[in-house]
């Protein structure tokens, strides 16, 4: 099929876009082509910005692509655009979030969790959700939405106290602690970026991926204890972890503000809590094939061999917290 990707510069994008070539599909990315990266031969570049109105349903009416994955609408109106210009499209893959749940505590979501999202972000990946469906009901708009958990891999950093970070990565190689909010047990549902990118491919235009969400998360629901674990395992090395009260991170964000990392993740890292039911598109046969130890040394490896891997030091923000918590 000749596929359009709307966004795929960052992150899983290129590692979309390779499994689609592997495929045999051709391939166009729409973007502003403003982010550098190296695409397979024969990926065609379609410039355009997605914040001008009509540019983008421009774009696909004079391309007409035969199926579209968008990997950057966050309101409806852009979904609309795209499946006006297009209402014919063979196949509209939506990239969704498990934002849509919101807070779940305890629970494990499947698709028929109602939504509750509390964020703008999620506000608006559930209204497009709605608005494709509603388009499904009254037109045949043929669409998928993969509600996408934690991705992690190449192009990014990893899930940290202090956001997404690299940093200490070497702090654990170096045997320096690491910060594990509340008492670990939180849960972490992750999946690997090539995992991600196989089932962008997989629901292609199969009948039975219209007209649905799924959610799109790993095979491990991990604690934060074992989150930290498989890193450990890894990099190979022992875990030196210290357990900081996850109310700390929230009620001493003054102590980091002139640093450059900051720590406020730690607060609701515990709080919004990650683990989704995945049964149903594994019940389509979309299997996952990275675990998440083999995928963090992948991760690592790629950092070493891009010279991205941060050093740590005595000046970290961790011995400064640490410092702190044991005056």
């Amino acid at each position: 099929m000749k596929i359009a990707v709307i966004g795929g510069s960052r992150h899983i994008g290129p590692f979309i876009i390779r499994a689609l070539i592997a495929e045999g599909h051709t391939v166009s990315i729409y973007n502003r082509g403003r982010t550098a990266t190296s695409m397979p031969d024969g990926v065609e570049q379609v410039t355009v910005d997605r914040k001008v109105p009509g540019q983008i349903a421009m774009a696909l009416r004079d391309h007409r692509p035969d199926a579209i994955i968008d990997l950057i609408a966050y309101v409806p109106e852009e979904v609309e655009e795209v499946v006006t210009a297009l209402p014919d499209i063979r196949h509209y893959v939506f990239c969704s979030s498990t934002v849509a749940y919101g807070l779940i505590h305890r629970t494990t979501p499947s698709e028929a969790t109602p939504d509750t999202p509390d964020s703008p972000y999620g506000d608006g990946k559930v209204a497009c959700e709605r608005l494709m469906l509603q388009q499904h009901r009254e037109r045949g708009l043929r669409f998928t939405s993969l509600r996408m958990a934690n991705p992690y891999g190449p192009g990014d950093q990893l899930v940290y106290t202090s956001g997404r970070d690299a940093l200490f990565l070497d702090r654990m190689r170096q045997g320096r602690p690491v910060l594990i909010p509340g008492e670990g047990i939180s849960r972490i549902h992750s999946i690997h970026v090539e995992d991600v990118a196989r089932a962008f491919v997989h629901v292609l235009d199969r009948p039975d991926c219209l007209g649905r969400n799924f959610n799109l998360a790993g095979d491990e629901i991990l604690t934060l204890n074992g989150y930290f674990a498989s890193i450990a395992r890894a990099l190979e090395v022992p875990l030196v972890a210290r357990h900081v009260d996850h109310h700390f991170f929230r009620n001493h964000q003054a102590l980091w503000q002139p640093w450059s990392r900051k720590f406020d993740f730690g607060y609701p890292w515990t709080v919004y809590e990650s683990g989704f039911d995945v049964a149903a598109l594994r019940a389509t046969g979309f299997r996952c094939q990275v675990d998440h130890d083999t995928g963090v040394a992948r991760f690592a490896a790629w950092l070493d061999q891009a010279g991205l891997a941060e050093v740590s030091s005595d000046d970290d923000g961790e011995d400064r917290i640490l410092a702190h918590l044991d005056k």
